[in-house]
């Protein structure tokens, strides 16, 4: 299970560090210049960053009111919510990206 774990981990991480070279290539590239891209950067980031304030609501309140998390813990959420929702950025950029 363990190794279980490690190969997810591993795997996490590369799509992490894929999602930020596709905004990165995106956000440097031409393609962002022009009001299509700068549309397509619009509504991505008007999808993922209100997630931001409310993903740490919601952790909070798990945190006070269901369980109290450990700080190693809390730390692991916290970088699981950024992380996600970098994720969920470059997602949403590759579907906006062919859909206009």
């Amino acid at each position: 299970m363990d190794v279980f774990m490690a190969v997810l981990r591993i795997l996490y991480v590369l799509i992490f560090f894929a999602a930020v070279f596709i905004v990165l290539k995106f956000e440097w590239g031409e393609e962002s210049k022009d009001e299509r891209g700068k549309s397509i950067s619009n509504k991505s980031y008007g999808l993922v960053f209100p997630l931001i304030p409310l993903g740490w609501f919601v952790i909070e309140l798990y945190d006070q009111f269901i369980h109290h998390l450990t700080y190693e813990t809390y730390k692991l959420v916290i970088w699981f919510l950024i992380t996600g929702l970098m994720v969920l950025h470059a997602t949403l950029v590759s579907i906006l990206r062919r859909r206009y």
